[in-house]
């Protein structure tokens, strides 16, 4: 996120600003998925800000990151080293759309259907349709990039319209090439 879009997020998100590096951290693996120092708003601490005070038993679940661009654009980001399971993926961006709207950070769901992408990060060497080998996922990779086309898994892209305006399920390659590089020229 630019200096310009930073200043403009309320106080609740400025609190904590990190980079894509950390805010894809797998934590159990140490290992980060995504190497990039663009700002983004690390929407796993959220839940935590948004249940205080209510005493409440449980927590919601949350998406990793927030990234909000000079267009007012808004992409949720969610990083899957590991087992995906669609049902939790879904509550997450439930549950992340709810808090964004009690908290009054955007207004109700027109909001989310005109203006945010979710982007689901996984690790393809655990969720691909193929026998794994180096040579096989490049050439998968390079005939969906010719073809204009993604390999769109855990039925994401039904909440197209209804919840989002767009869903992605990237590699962390492509999230490289088809997210962070794009943003990164955009920063500079």
């Amino acid at each position: 996120m630019t200096k310009n879009t930073i200043s403009k997020l309320p106080k609740v998100l400025k609190e904590y600003l990190c980079t894509m590096t950390r805010a894809s951290k797998d934590t159990t693996k140490d290992e980060a998925m995504c190497e990039s120092n663009i700002t983004v708003i690390n929407f796993d601490k959220i839940p935590n800000e948004y249940t205080r005070g209510k005493g409440w038993r449980g927590v919601p679940k949350s998406n990793d990151a927030l990234y909000i661009d000079d267009d007012n654009k808004w992409f949720f980001v969610e990083f899957k080293n590991g087992t995906i399971h669609k049902e939790d993926i879904y509550r997450k961006i439930y549950d992340s759309l709810i808090m964004l709207i009690e908290l009054k950070i955007i207004p109700d769901f027109e909001f989310a259907r005109q203006n945010i992408t979710y982007i689901l990060v996984y690790n393809e060497g655990k969720h691909s349709k193929i026998q794994q080998s180096q040579g096989r996922n490049q050439n998968m990779n390079y005939l969906l990039r010719l073809s204009g086309k993604e390999n769109r898994m855990f039925d994401i892209y039904k909440l197209e319209d209804y919840l989002l305006k767009e869903t992605h399920t990237y590699t962390k390659d492509l999230f490289n090439t088809n997210f962070i590089i794009p943003k990164e020229k955009e920063e500079t």
